[in-house]
C-alpha cells in the first residue's frame, strides 16, 4: 500500500545542510540506526548477552575498470549496510515515514538522518525482516525511498521459510559531486567509521561491525581493540555547575591523524579539534618520542542537551555565555586543555624543553638580536611551534619581539605617569624602575646584536663575491657594486640601512649627498659612487652652495687585468676631479657641482692589484701601505688624496673593525 510522508520530502532534503565534504555522513547514519535497532531488539528480547552483526559492503563503480587492465581502486559508489536489529516493524515504519519524529529521541535521536540519504544518493532501498508481533513467523518489508516520491510504496509479506532478523539498506549511486569525496581505501573508510562511531565502540555491547568489498574485508571493532588503549581513569571536571568526562585514548598508528579531542554527544563523534591548535607542544614529536597519539574524548549531559539537529555541531556559543548557553566553547576549551595538560604533563615537558633547546641554540647561533626574549617573554617562546622553518622561526620571534616592545612601551608609560606624581621615588616602584632599566639595556644590546649579524653577513658575502664561480669566471663589478651602495640611487632614494658604505669608511655614510652609478655630464660619464659635503658654515656669502669635500669610488671587477690608458681605474678618478674643476659636472638635477679652489677630493679605487694595474700604479706617485694590500698618494695639483684598496684589504680591515663585535657575540 502507498504511505504518504507527512511533510515536503523535496524540499525537506534541499534544506538539510549537508557540506559534500561530509560525503560518508550518510553511512555514518545507517550505521548508528543499525546500532540502534541492535540495542531496541536486545532491549526486546531482554538479553544483555545477544551480539549484534552490522555488514557493509563497499560498492564500487564499474565504470572505473577496464578488462585486463590494472586501473587502481574503483571509486565508491554506494553501500549496504545489512544489520540483524529489530527491523522496519510498524512502529520504526511509522517513525521513518515522520519528519522530525520524536521516536529515539532519549538516545539522541533527531529524526532527520535519513534525509542525508537522499541529499547524496540516488535513492535508497530498504528490504527489512523481522519477527512478527504475534512470534508466529516472519514478515519482510521493502521499498524504495526516492526524492522524486511523494509517497512510499511500502510492500509487506509473510516469509514463508524460516526467517531471520535481517535489515539491508543499499545506498545507491552516489549524485555528481559526491563521490569525489569519498576515500577510496577501505582501511580509510573503516578508520572514519570508527572516528565518527567512535563512543558506541567504547560500549561492551557495541555490534561486531565489518567492511568489505569484493577483494578485502576489515572487522572494526577488532581495529579499535588493537590500535586505540583507553586509560582507565576518566578525567571528571566541573565548569560552572555542569559537568563533563574526559576519556583518554593512546593510538598506536603512526598514520593517525593526529592529536585531537572528539567532542561527543549521544555516543557520537559530533566535531574534532586539533589539539596541537592548542597545546603547542602536542605536536608529531610527542609522537616519534613516545610512540602513541593522544585523543581526548569530551563527554557530558550538556553536550548531550545541546548537539544541533543535524548532529554536525553544538548550539554552545564560542566565547560568551547568551540566555540560552550559559557556558561558552571558550570556558569549557580553558578547563579541558588545563586537565589534558596536567594529565601529560611529564610527556609534554620532555618534548617543551627539546624545543626550547633548540631555539636558544637558534638565538645564540644565527639571531641573538632575539637573545632577551628568553628572559623576558618565556611564555610567549614557549608557544613557538617545532620544526619551524628559519624564515619561519624569524617571523615568530620578530612577533614575540614586537610584543615585547608594545609591553615595554606601556610600562615605562606607567612608570612615567606614577614618578611625575612625586619628587621622591616610591619605595614600591624602585624594583619596577631598575627592571625597566635592565630590559631597556638588554633589549638595546639585542638591537645592537641584530647590526652585528647584518655586518657579518655583507662581509660573508663581499668574500663570495671574490671567488669564482662554477662558470670559473669572476662575478661583474655590479654584484660589489650594489652590496656597497644600490646602483642608479641616491641618498634622497634609500635609507642608511640600505647601503654597505662601512665596508670602505664609517664616515661615508654621513655626507650630504651620495649618487651610485649616475651620469654627471652630457657625455653620460657616470662615477660609481660620488659623494658630496657642504660646509658647517659658510663665512662669505659668495661661497654659498660650493661644496667642501668630493668623494669618489671606482670599482672593478674581481681580478681584472686587461686595463687601458682609458678604463684603468687612476685616470678615470683624476678625469672626474677635472671635470668637476673644470665646470663641467652636474647631479641628479641638471645642476652645475660648485667647487672653489679648496675644495677637497677624497678618491678610491676598489680593486685587485693585478700585474697590469701596477703598470699604471708605478706611472703615479704611489706609496704602498704598511699591510701591502693598498697604495696612496697626493696629487697637489688637483687638490686630490687617492687611495688604491685591495678587495682582500676591504674585507681584512672590516673583520679587524668589527673583531670585537664579533667576538662579544661569537661570531667567528
Amino acid at each position: 500500500m502507498e504511505r504518504i510522508f507527512s511533510v515536503n520530502l523535496a524540499g525537506k532534503v534541499k534544506n538539510y545542510s549537508l557540506s559534500k565534504r561530509k560525503a560518508l555522513m550518510p553511512l555514518f547514519e545507517a550505521i548508528i540506526n543499525s546500532i540502534n535497532a541492535i540495542d531496541e531488539r536486545r532491549m526486546q528480547n531482554k538479553n544483555n548477552n545477544f551480539k549484534g552483526s552490522i555488514i557493509i559492503h563497499v560498492k564500487r563503480s564499474m565504470q572505473d575498470k577496464l578488462p585486463g587492465v590494472d586501473n587502481g581502486i574503483a571509486e565508491v559508489d554506494g553501500f549496504e549496510i545489512i544489520d540483524n536489529g529489530c527491523g522496519f516493524n510498524d512502529e520504526n515504519m511509522e517513525s521513518f515515514l515522520e519528519s522530525d519524529s520524536m521516536h529515539k529521541v532519549d538516545i539522541g535521536g533527531k529524526g532527520i538522518g535519513r534525509f542525508s540519504w537522499l541529499k547524496a544518493f540516488k535513492k535508497v532501498i530498504i528490504n527489512s525482516e523481522y519477527e512478527n508481533i504475534n512470534g508466529k513467523g516472519f514478515i519482510r518489508r521493502y521499498f524504495d525511498f526516492k526524492i522524486q516520491n511523494t509517497a512510499i510504496e511500502d510492500r509487506v509479506e509473510d516469509v514463508l521459510t524460516r526467517g531471520e532478523y535481517k535489515t539491508s539498506v543499499v545506498l545507491d549511486s552516489y549524485l555528481h559531486g559526491w563521490k569525489e569525496n569519498v576515500p577510496k581505501e577501505l582501511s580509510v573508510i573503516a578508520m572514519k567509521i570508527i572516528h565518527h562511531c567512535f563512543g558506541y565502540f567504547l560500549n561492551n555491547n557495541c555490534p561486531r561491525i565489518l567492511i568489505k568489498d569484493d577483494s578485502e574485508s576489515i572487522v572494526l571493532n577488532e581495529v579499535f581493540n588493537n590500535k586505540f588503549k583507553r586509560e582507565h581513569t576518566p578525567i571528571k571536571f566541573k565548569v560552572k555547575d555542569r559537568e563533563f568526562t574526559l576519556l583518554n585514548f593512546k593510538i598506536e598508528e603512526e598514520n593517525f591523524v593526529g592529536h585531537e579531542l572528539y567532542r561527543c554527544a549521544h555516543s557520537r563523534v559530533v566535531d574534532t579539534k586539533n589539539l596541537s591548535n592548542y597545546i603547542v607542544d602536542l605536536n608529531k614529536n610527542f609522537y616519534k618520542h613516545n610512540k602513541y597519539w593522544y585523543i581526548g574524548v569530551l563527554t557530558g549531559e550538556y553536550l548531550n542537551d545541546t548537539v544541533d539537529m543535524t548532529r554536525l555541531s553544538f548550539d554552545i556559543p564560542d566565547n560568551e555565555s547568551t540566555l540560552m548557553a550559559d557556558i561558552s566553547w571558550a570556558e569549557i576549551m580553558e578547563k579541558v586543555i588545563y586537565e589534558i595538560e596536567k594529565h601529560l604533563g611529564n610527556h609534554l615537558e620532555v618534548i617543551k624543553k627539546a624545543k626550547l633547546d633548540h631555539i636558544k641554540q637558534f638565538i645564540t647561533k644565527d639571531a641573538p638580536q632575539y637573545k632577551h626574549l628568553l628572559k623576558y617573554m618565556r611564555p610567549d617562546i614557549e608557544k613557538i611551534h617545532a620544526g619551524l622553518t628559519t624564515d619561519k622561526m624569524y617571523k615568530e620571534l620578530d612577533h614575540v619581539a614586537r610584543k615585547f616592545e608594545q609591553q615595554m612601551k606601556q610600562e615605562q608609560d606607567a612608570l612615567i605617569k606614577t614618578l611625575e606624581k612625586s619628587d621622591v621615588l616610591p619605595d614600591d616602584y624602585e624594583d619596577l624602575f631598575k627592571s625597566e632599566i635592565e630590559k631597556i639595556t638588554e633589549a638595546n644590546s639585542s638591537t645592537l646584536a641584530k647590526y652585528v649579524m647584518h655586518r657579518n653577513i655583507i662581509i660573508r658575502l663581499f668574500e663570495t663575491g671574490l671567488r669564482k664561480t662554477d662558470t670559473g669566471k669572476f662575478k661583474k663589478e655590479e654584484y660589489i657594486h650594489n652590496l656597497i651602495y644600490p646602483q642608479r640611487k641616491t641618498s634622497d632614494d634609500i635609507s642608511e640601512e640600505a647601503h654597505n658604505l662601512w665596508l670602505i669608511d664609517e664616515r661615508l655614510s654621513y655626507c650630504s649627498y651620495i649618487a651610485s652609478d649616475i651620469p654627471f655630464d652630457k657625455e653620460k660619464e657616470r662615477p660609481d659612487i660620488l659623494f658630496m659635503d657642504r660646509p658647517f658654515a659658510v663665512s662669505d656669502s659668495s661661497e654659498e652652495g660650493v661644496y667642501d669635500s668630493i668623494i669618489i669610488i671606482e670599482l672593478k671587477r674581481p681580478m681584472r687585468n686587461n686595463y687601458t690608458k682609458d678604463e684603468n681605474p687612476i685616470d678615470q678618478l683624476y678625469g672626474y676631479v677635472r671635470k668637476i674643476r673644470d665646470g663641467k659636472a652636474e647631479d641628479r638635477y641638471g645642476r652645475k657641482i660648485r667647487v672653489s679652489e679648496s675644495t677637497k677630493y677624497y678618491l678610491y679605487a676598489l680593486c685587485d692589484d693585478t700585474s697590469r694595474l701596477k703598470e699604471y700604479i708605478s706611472n703615479y706617485d704611489f706609496t704602498v701601505m704598511p699591510d701591502n694590500m693598498g697604495y696612496y698618494t697626493f696629487n697637489k695639483g688637483l687638490h686630490a688624496y687617492c687611495e688604491i684598496l685591495s678587495f682582500d684589504k676591504i674585507i681584512v680591515d672590516a673583520k679587524k673593525r668589527n673583531r670585537i663585535l664579533f667576538t662579544k657575540l661569537g661570531i667567528h
